[in-house]
């Protein structure tokens, strides 16, 4: 069950017919296939469907009950939306729609359904009403003019829940498409660049952490998958064996040869030769490399 099937919009003594049409408008944009009237007090159902425009649909599955606590029977979390901040020493402090969006997205059973309760348009919900609710949700309005029509806060709050769907299906379809790199990846990728980097030069030898720290975090913040950090390692290949054809040491990833990594040392093994040269040749970048006598030689400086 998606995000949005999950939440019901229940509208509590609506008076106005126009209302429950522009609502059934707005929830059809937002993906909403139906919502809740609890005992609607409108009688301009012609109204109704005008403003509805091409959500006639939605509008005529609109589940009627007679009172609030039968829309919520089967909800596991109620929400009141209300536009006044009401002092109760027994109730929670009210919350703002990223509260709101938090704690519905907190939840790790997927079936549990949620109400989202809209009161009267001129009074709005009861004390007595907000009381079956398990919290309160304010829009953050002006405090000049804080009440919102209620087809509008409706509207505000379907296209918040809609948004955070949709975050999540991007989220869902991401995984799908290929698996987050594992921590080893990414620790071979980092190691990667440090080697290239420091064979163009872009390393300071005598601090290279503070370059590489910083890269780390960029990487890990980037939440890569495999095939990302397979793109970039290309990437940094490409860039070893242009070096490597120019007077650069052998890169880590040619035939019969592997880079091994020993604190400051960097060695290759051609066949069962080791070959290996001063770290401050290589990562500062100061020279270009020649490789004869079972040595990885400067061959001049830059």
């Amino acid at each position: 069950m998606n995000l949005i099937d999950r939440v019901e919009i229940i509208l509590v003594e609506t008076s106005e017919g126009g209302n429950v049409g522009s609502c059934a408008r707005v929830l059809k944009n937002m993906g909403f296939r139906s919502f809740c009237l609890v005992d609607p007090r409108y009688r301009d159902h012609d109204q109704a469907k005008k403003l509805a425009v091409h959500a006639g649909d939605v509008l005529d599955r609109a589940r009627v009950v007679p009172d609030l606590q039968t829309a919520v029977s089967s909800a596991h979390w109620v929400v009141g939306v209300s536009a006044r901040v009401r002092a109760h020493p027994e109730r929670k402090p009210p919350m703002e729609p990223a509260g709101f969006l938090d704690k519905l997205g907190s939840f790790s059973d997927t079936r549990k359904r949620v109400a989202l309760v809209f009161g009267p348009e001129k009074s709005g919900l009861s004390n007595e009403q907000l009381g079956k609710c398990q919290d309160i949700l304010c829009l953050p309005t002006s405090s000049e003019y804080p009440s919102m029509n209620l087809a509008q806060a409706v509207a505000v709050m379907a296209w918040e829940i809609r948004r955070a769907h949709l975050a999540g299906c991007g989220r869902a379809s991401r995984v799908e498409r290929c698996e987050p790199a594992s921590s080893g990846e990414i620790d071979g990728l980092i190691r990667h660049a440090e080697y290239t980097l420091g064979v163009i030069g872009y390393l300071n030898p005598q601090n290279p952490r503070l370059i590489m720290d910083d890269l780390r975090k960029v990487f890990l913040r980037a939440e890569l998958d495999s095939r990302e950090t397979r793109m970039l390692r290309g990437i940094f290949h490409c860039m070893d064996v242009w070096a490597s054809k120019h007077g650069g040491p052998p890169t880590p990833n040619q035939v019969n040869h592997r880079r091994v990594f020993a604190g400051s040392r960097r060695e290759y093994r051609p066949g069962d030769q080791i070959i290996q040269c001063d770290a401050d040749d290589v990562v500062a970048g100061r020279h270009q490399w020649s490789c004869r006598d079972g040595r990885i030689n400067p061959k001049h400086s830059k």
